[in-house]
């Protein structure tokens, strides 16, 4: 056994807590998996690649390297998710039609461009629809908004009303939320199964 396998850490908690392993081996199986862990500490990791062994620092460290890769890469995402977010916002007040007065609908009275842009704002920090069949009315509804059209779900239309009554615009509410720091639907959070 080498050195560090037998080594106590200081807070007693085992080899595979270096690893990260602790929440894993009590949700397995509770005091079972760390009696196991406990009397078969590993005597050794072996690269893959070209074979060279490994010490328990070693992999704990390539552990935290890969967490931290996947952080930076979770941080990327969320910017370039945001910034396609606002992308669509503004997108709705370019469009062509933009300042036509909805005629029919839940959204009539509001012009196109603002009706689009409430609903990114509702659909981006007001998300609905996780749990089927929540979750394909929200799929159609976000592809019939990319295709220019204005969905009348999840009471959006109702729920943009209620805050221009306020004397809130589009614009506005996105300012707003931004300064508040509120977080954006981040479609990678949510757990399917």
């Amino acid at each position: 056994m080498s050195s560090t396998t037998k080594r106590r850490l200081p807070d007693d908690d085992g080899w595979w807590s270096v690893l990260g392993l602790r929440a894993v081996a009590d949700r397995v199986m509770g005091g079972l998996a760390e009696r196991v862990l406990r009397e078969h500490p590993p005597i050794a990791f072996v690269s893959v690649v070209g074979g060279a062994p490994l010490s328990l620092e070693q992999v704990a460290a390539m552990i935290e390297a890969a967490a931290q890769e996947r952080e930076q890469r979770r941080e990327l995402a969320a910017i370039e998710r945001r910034e396609a977010d606002l992308a669509e916002f503004e997108g709705a007040f370019d469009q062509p039609n933009a300042g036509d007065v909805v005629e029919r609908g839940r959204w009539s009275g509001i012009t196109r461009g603002e009706a689009t842009a409430w609903c990114w704002n509702l659909f981006q920090y007001e998300p609905h629809g996780f749990v089927h069949p929540g979750s394909q009315v929200r799929e159609e509804a976000l592809a019939t908004l990319r295709s220019g059209g204005l969905p009348e779900v999840f009471g959006y239309p109702e729920r943009a009303r209620e805050l221009i009554e306020k004397g809130m615009t589009a614009r506005c509410y996105r300012q707003l939320r931004e300064e508040l720091g509120s977080p954006m639907f981040d479609p990678a959070g949510v757990r399917r199964g």
